[in-house]
């Protein structure tokens, strides 16, 4: 049964040869590796054409600079295999990630998608994710349900082996960032058979300098642009869902603000300041009738909406530890 796993490269040239070593190492060894060089200025180029000629097992598609969107369906477009795996190219698979994949597909022939656990790595220190238990989910309800509860399931592409048939009807949104939000959901909710294991598998390695863990910049806001997409998409699906979906917004909400109030003072604070106050004016009813979320988020967006310049101490005394201590059993110190 051959797995292709898909690596968008861009600009990683440090990293990217501890990525593919983490695929050739895998224990199951019938994959193929489709690195997708989304139009790179170091010299991630020659090296995935170098990494090509040392493993039959490789590919390489070059394209102009297209985002990380763009380049994930262009790994589509090339792959031939039943199932598909991602990886980012500064990341890592456990060595034994596939083989615990193939495992599963040997007892349930009929599974669509396999789940492992992952953790993040901050300086070679490893922080595990909070864990779910060992399940066979056949209702999309259940495993959407989860991908809300555990951080080990999470809203993320890579740490999920996907059948190809559901890419049949699913893409990812091309231009945008945090671009797993609904395309996660949208695979979960028509995967019949999923697998999920609390065996690591994937090694997110945390680094300051992404898009997604600098300071504010207008593409940051792709966040809350794609959880409210989320929002409505659960309030027609799965309406008795609809405070985890809230919550879900709300904490996007909380982390687009953190940002902001970090900032210095620009244009772009000020438009973004003002279009996250009539965001937050948008959800108010909702948020006040919903009985489940805890008072000081409430406060928090309240702050938002007065005076968001106090409103980073707020988050670091009141909110952060509680979205953390959500998501894991270890405190994250790094969102």
């Amino acid at each position: 049964m051959l797995l292709s796993v898909i690596m968008p490269v861009y600009n990683t040239s440090a990293t990217l040869g501890d990525a593919v070593k983490s695929v050739l190492q895998q224990q199951y060894s019938d994959f193929e590796l489709i690195l997708i060089n989304d139009g790179s200025s170091d010299s991630s180029p020659e090296i995935c054409d170098l990494l090509a000629k040392t493993d039959e097992r490789i590919k390489v598609v070059h394209q102009e600079n297209k985002g990380l969107s763009a380049a994930r369906n262009q790994g589509i477009k090339s792959a031939s295999g039943e199932f598909y795996a991602f990886i980012d190219s500064d990341d890592r698979f456990d060595k034994e990630a596939f083989l615990n994949f193939y495992k599963e597909k040997i007892q349930h022939p009929d599974m669509t998608m396999y789940v492992m656990n992952f953790d993040k790595v901050y300086g070679g220190i490893s922080v595990p994710k909070k864990r779910s238990k060992d399940k066979i989910i056949i209702e999309p309800k259940e495993l959407i349900k989860l991908i809300f509860s555990f951080s080990g399931v999470a809203f993320y592409t890579w740490n999920k082996i996907y059948h190809h048939s559901l890419f049949h009807e699913v893409s990812f949104p091309e231009g945008k960032i945090f671009e797993d939000i609904v395309t996660t959901y949208k695979l979960a909710k028509i995967s019949s058979k999923t697998i999920v294991t609390t065996t690591v598998g994937y090694h997110y390695i945390r680094r300051s300098n992404t898009i997604v863990s600098s300071t504010f910049s207008p593409k940051y806001y792709d966040i809350l642009t794609e959880t409210e997409q989320l929002y409505a998409l659960i309030k027609k699906d799965f309406p008795e869902l609809k405070h985890e979906g809230l919550q879900k917004l709300i904490e996007s909400i909380n982390s687009v603000g953190y940002k902001l109030s970090q900032a210095p003072e620009s244009i772009d604070t000020e438009v973004f300041g003002e279009r996250l106050q009539q965001d937050i004016q948008r959800y108010q009813e909702e948020i006040d009738s919903d009985k489940k979320i805890p008072l000081y988020f409430k406060i928090g967006l309240k702050l938002l909406q007065s005076d968001i310049s106090s409103y980073k101490d707020y988050y670091k005394t009141n909110l952060k530890k509680f979205i953390m201590g959500k998501q894991s059993k270890t405190e994250d110190k790094s969102l």
